[in-house]
C-alpha cells in the first residue's frame, strides 16, 4: 500500500483506520493525561482518537522505516499484532531485521549487548552439546536476534504497555523509537507515536501491510 501526501491518499488511509476501529481508545478512566492532544474527545467514556494526527504519526513513522531500511541499517521490532506473528518473523527474516518478542524480552538485551553477542556466538559454536531444552530456552528468547551484531539503528514497539523494559533500555541508548500507544500511554519521550487503538485484528493486519510495503 503506497502512502503520498495527498488528500486522496489520506482519505484512504483514513477510511481503513475507521474500518479498523483505531479511534476507539479505551475507558477514559485509565486514560494518560498526556495522551490529551491526541484525542478528539470523550464519548460514552471512551476515548475517541483524532485520525487526522494519527495518520500524520504514521505517514511520517512509515518514512522513517522506509529510510533506515533503505540504507541497510537494522530494525529491531518489539512484539506483533497477534495474529500477524507468523508472517511478520517471515518478513523480517527475509528483509534481514530482528525482532523480539514481548514476552520474551531479556533485560540487557541492548544495554549489555556486548555480552549478548558473545553469550550467543559461544552458545551457537557449542549448539552440538546443548540438551534439547537448552535449545528451545536459547531459539525462545534469542531466535530472532540471531542477525544482531551491533546497536540496532532503530526500535519498532507494536506495543507500548507490554514493553516498558524494551523503551526504557532503548531511552537509555538514544535508539530512536517508533511506538503503537493507546489512551493509557504516556507518549512524552517516545520519538515517533503512532496514536490509536491498535489491538483489533484488522488494525493489525492493517499495520502489517503498511510496514510490508515500507521494507519492500
Amino acid at each position: 500500500m503506497k502512502i503520498k501526501s495527498n488528500s486522496n491518499q489520506n482519505n484512504f488511509l483514513l477510511s481503513d483506520l475507521i474500518k479498523s476501529k483505531v479511534y476507539l481508545g479505551l475507558n477514559k478512566s485509565i486514560k494518560d493525561p498526556s495522551i490529551f492532544s491526541y484525542l478528539l474527545g470523550i464519548r460514552y467514556n471512551f476515548c475517541i482518537f483524532d485520525l487526522t494526527k494519527t495518520i500524520k504519526n504514521l505517514k511520517k513513522a512509515l518514512k522513517i522505516i522506509l529510510k533506515i531500511h533503505n540504507s541497510k541499517k537494522t530494525i529491531f521490532f518489539v512484539g506483533f499484532p497477534d495474529h500477524q506473528k507468523k508472517i511478520f518473523i517471515e518478513l523480517l527474516q527475509n528483509k534481514k531485521h530482528v525482532y523480539s518478542f514481548e514476552e520474551s524480552w531479556v533485560n540487557g538485551i541492548l544495554t549489555n549487548g556486548k555480552d549478548l553477542f558473545l553469550y550467543k556466538n559461544n552458545f551457537l559454536k557449542n549448539l552440538e552439546l546443548k540438551k534439547e531444552r537448552e535449545k528451545f530456552f536459547f531459539y525462545e528468547k534469542f531466535g530472532g536476534l540471531l542477525n544482531l551484531n551491533k546497536k540496532p539503528d532503530l526500535i519498532v514497539i507494536f506495543d507500548h504497555s507490554k514493553s516498558l523494559d524494551a523503551f526504557n533500555e532503548a531511552f537509555k541508548m538514544q535508539i530512536p523509537v517508533i511506538s503503537f500507544v493507546n489512551s493509557d500511554n504516556n507518549p512524552s519521550k517516545i520519538d515517533y507515536i503512532i496514536p490509536g487503538n491498535f489491538t483489533s485484528t484488522k488494525a493489525g493486519k492493517l499495520y502489517y501491510n503498511l510496514i510490508k510495503y515500507s521494507l519492500n
